[in-house]
């Protein structure tokens, strides 16, 4: 139990300082508006800094959970004890397709470092994000080229839907986790005076999760077949268990994003004074009666809060999606056990006739 948690954690707190740190990137991008500065009275600089603050944590996380990885999976490859491995690392850096792409790793952390201090000086510059978020994406392609998806081979469309799906996850994911420890707390302060900017936010989020979301959904059925195979492989193994307990927390995260989608953001735009957009006749007759009685109901503030409760709760759902995805990674996918356990029956079978 303990070799598998020494596996498991660092990938944990890989996985959630990739996610975050293309979160944020893809916030500072696409959720924070470019007019930020004149709407209201917010102080956009503290923002934005706090914002780079968080970057600069999940760069610096990243760099201890990759060299953490490496000591890892070099004990793994060698069978030895992580303080053994020291005269093998030069061997497993040069001489494995896991080392390689750990050097190809290491190189995009700083760039990825370079550009965070480069930004540090132009924070209003969405150009050095945008480059951050390129160098971002290159360093999800370095955890799918190591996964169960690289089995298939370099540059392979299961390599490659493996890391549609990383970066999709994170858009949405790391999102989620900085609009609720970054970017909503700081608006919300006084949410009398920035409702607008609240609501603004909150519809150009919704937007760019409902992206996300499809990206995520298509390629998890492509990858969730090639891992799996079929519903019996889905029930009956460690692997499709697990990828049972995501899709359920999956699930939890589209019924809350399905309810900030169609009610919280249109309740925050109804208090904001903003014109709502044209809906379907359904959603006129079921949901725009409730609208109305939760604004009687509610003050400006409350609606506010409200919402960001939500979005804090989606961020928990976010870490259960990611401790199951690192338990993935180091869980046999189904379509290799299954084959593994018939390779024991038979055996046991053929000694068993002896």
């Amino acid at each position: 139990m303990w070799d598998k948690l020494i596996h498991i954690i660092p990938t944990v707190f890989d996985l959630l300082a990739l996610t975050t740190c293309i979160g944020a990137l893809g916030c500072r991008l696409w959720v924070l508006p470019p007019d930020i500065k004149s709407m209201g009275a917010l102080d956009s600089d503290a923002l934005l800094n706090k914002l780079w603050k968080l970057l600069a944590v999940c760069i610096v996380s990243l760099t201890l959970s990759s060299n953490v990885l490496l000591a890892t999976r070099s004990a793994e490859m060698s069978s030895l004890s992580i303080p053994a491995i020291l005269p093998i690392l030069p061997k497993v850096l040069f001489k494995t397709h896991y080392g390689q792409i750990w050097l190809v790793r290491t190189v995009a952390i700083i760039v990825l470092c370079i550009g965070w201090l480069i930004g540090r000086q132009r924070l209003d510059s969405r150009a050095i994000s945008a480059f951050m978020l390129c160098v971002g994406a290159v360093i999800a392609f370095t955890r799918s080229a190591t996964s169960h998806a690289a089995d298939a081979g370099d540059l392979t469309l299961p390599e490659l839907m493996d890391w549609f799906h990383l970066i999709s996850a994170s858009l949405w994911g790391g999102g989620l986790i900085v609009l609720s420890t970054i970017v909503l707390p700081v608006v919300i302060r006084h949410a009398n005076h920035r409702l607008r900017l609240v609501a603004k936010i909150a519809r150009r989020f919704s937007t760019l999760a409902g992206v996300a979301l499809a990206g995520v959904f298509f390629t998890g059925v492509y990858n969730a077949w090639f891992e799996v195979g079929s519903f019996h492989a889905l029930w009956h193994t460690p692997y499709g268990q697990t990828l049972i307990t995501k899709l359920l927390f999956l699930l939890a995260l589209i019924l809350f994003g399905a309810s900030n989608r169609y009610i919280s953001i249109p309740l925050l735009q109804h208090c904001a004074e903003h014109t709502l957009t044209k809906q379907a006749v359904i959603y006129r007759l079921l949901v725009t009666p409730y609208l109305s009685f939760m604004q009687r109901k509610l003050d400006r503030i409350r609606i506010a809060r409200r919402f960001m409760r939500k979005v804090w709760i989606e961020a928990v759902l976010i870490l259960g999606v990611l401790i199951c995805a690192a338990l993935l990674q180091h869980e046999i996918p189904a379509r290799h056990f299954l084959h593994v356990g018939n390779a024991h029956a038979l055996k046991k079978s053929i000694t068993e006739e002896k």
